[in-house]
């Protein structure tokens, strides 16, 4: 694994990623979005109550997602951009203060993930297949977890996995294995 200094490590994955996605996703590279700006990321925050991780703020203001194209950059996943991130945070909150989800199986957690919650409120969808099945930032892990780790949202199945401690290392460990 790739360590990077912490006030570039955003940045140099960017760029590393990019170059990724123009040699074995060149259809995905042209999907980014343009940047997102500190006020477009902070009022998306306010809606949401949450303090985004600076992880990802810098990620949102280096691309803003991927255009709606359904060309996924990583594994079958597009980048959702900040609008998308907003309403699936919506949708799902809506669902879990209507009681939608009471009656669903108890999760089972792979890694530090809070098995209580078929969703929880502080999880932030990042990416998306199109089917309701997210990657989002945990940023209210179990005990032993990170704040900012990785996991899975399945719409219908009860695993929730840790795939990555951070943004960097989810993206890195993407280029790696696809690498090799």
């Amino acid at each position: 694994m790739m360590l990077y200094k912490e006030e570039h490590s955003v940045k140099q994955v960017w760029n590393e990623f990019e170059q990724w996605l123009k040699i074995h996703r060149p259809e995905a590279a042209g999907t980014l979005n343009e940047a997102a700006s500190e006020l477009e990321i902070a009022e998306v925050e306010q809606k949401m109550g949450l303090t985004f991780p600076k992880n990802l703020k810098d990620c949102l203001m280096i691309h803003n997602g991927q255009r709606d194209e359904y060309i996924a950059a990583i594994e079958n996943y597009t980048l959702l951009p900040l609008e998308e991130i907003l309403y699936t945070w919506q949708t799902l909150k809506e669902l879990l203060d209507g009681g939608e989800f009471e009656d669903f199986p108890e999760i089972e957690p792979i890694g530090p993930v809070k098995k209580e919650f078929w969703w929880n409120p502080r999880w932030i969808s990042i990416a998306t297949n199109g089917g309701g099945d997210d990657i989002c930032i945990d940023l209210d892990p179990a005990e032993g977890g990170k704040t900012g780790q990785i996991i899975t949202f399945w719409h219908d199945w009860e695993q929730r996995e840790v795939i990555a401690d951070s943004l960097e290392e989810w993206v890195m460990a993407t280029m790696n294995h696809t690498n090799h």
